[in-house]
């Protein structure tokens, strides 16, 4: 893509084709490795979902560190758009190679039906890809222990529930979730997989219950699509 006109305009056909399939083989645990891209990835929060992400870029190989750009922008939903823009603007300024793929990371939490839905509206009429949760960012980290299928779930409750899990499940017997942990990616590493079916499980049984209506889809997330793709670059 040479004009920043096209940045981040994927098609959806394309954008399948990147996506990774897994545990396929367990030489490539994390999909099939899609070719280099250029990812913008611009989150609502400005500790949690980029520290998250800026952990699983430094695991990529050296040619795909440089390729991933992360920000935090402390914003609601549609100031998300704005910074897109502005970061593409700047990018284009810099005669940078342009971003393939544009990324939003943003909670329902307690923003507004309206409001969530029109970001992910006006996101998808750019052709960006969304990676929302809703309610909150912590429901995909709790997906990395146990399923999600049932009813709403809050944003307290979800880190209430990581906390137990990650106890549970190893020898961090005190552990505290505390949003800044640059850890969180490293210590879920190996059970991705797991969450990212699970994560897929959720999205369609309530795809099949709500419809369109994602302010509606309570547990739910696209967050793996995300992970899942940038995790398939790596060895």
């Amino acid at each position: 893509m040479s004009s920043q006109a096209t940045a981040g305009k994927i098609s959806r056909r394309d954008f399948m084709r990147d996506m990774p399939t897994f545990g396929r083989s367990a030489a490539r645990p994390y999909g099939n490795r899609p070719r280099r891209r250029y990812f913008l990835i611009v989150c609502e929060g400005e500790e949690t979902e980029p520290k998250y992400f800026e952990a699983i870029a430094r695991q990529l190989p050296k040619d795909m560190v440089s390729r991933v750009t992360v920000m935090g922008t402390g914003g609601n939903t549609l100031q998300l758009i704005d910074a897109a823009k502005k970061e593409i603007e700047k990018r284009r300024a810099s005669r940078l190679p342009d971003y393939y793929y544009v990324w939003l990371v943003f909670d329902r939490d307690e923003f507004p039906a309206d409001r969530f839905n029109s970001t992910i509206e006006l996101a998808e009429s750019k052709q960006w890809r969304c990676a929302w949760s809703n309610e909150a960012f912590e429901l995909w980290y709790v997906l990395h222990f146990r399923e999600q299928l049932g009813g709403a779930v809050s944003r307290t409750q979800y880190q209430q529930m990581f906390e137990e899990d990650v106890r549970a499940n190893t020898n961090e017997k005190d552990f505290s979730y505390k949003k800044n942990d640059p850890q969180i990616f490293a210590r879920l590493k190996h059970l991705t997989p797991v969450a990212i079916k699970r994560a897929e499980r959720a999205l369609a049984r309530q795809i099949q219950a709500k419809g369109a209506a994602w302010s509606d889809m309570n547990p739910a997330t696209r967050v793996h699509e995300l992970v899942g793709l940038l995790m398939a670059y790596m060895p």
